[in-house]
């Protein structure tokens, strides 16, 4: 991840920034679902889209898999700063978004 100061911002224009969206779940149901669908279909395709499933019970992480973004997954519940600090350690882009799984993104 990098951190932008005025130095970093002069070498990376806007244009060349990535992004990474982080968004942690535990038992997403139909809301969850919603999300994906939305965040899919509003994300430049350049985006790092990166769940983590929070100890799910009821196989969130496999709707995840079926929008084909990133999974992460906690064996046990660890709560949402935690999962995002997770996801935050694995993603790969300039900037961070963080999403809660119940927030539908409509265009």
């Amino acid at each position: 991840m990098t951190v932008l100061t005025s130095e970093t911002s002069t070498q990376n224009s806007p244009s060349r920034l990535t992004t990474s969206v982080v968004i942690p779940v535990r038992d997403g149901g139909l809301g969850f679902r919603r999300c994906l669908q939305g965040i899919t279909e509003a994300a430049p395709a350049s985006t790092e889209i990166i769940v983590v499933a929070d100890g799910d019970t009821d196989g969130s992480w496999h709707v995840a898999e079926e929008f084909g973004v990133k999974v992460l997954r906690n064996d046990r519940p660890q709560g949402p700063p935690r999962s995002r600090n997770f996801g935050a350690q694995a993603a790969q882009g300039d900037i961070l978004f963080f999403l809660d799984a119940d927030v539908a993104i409509r265009l």
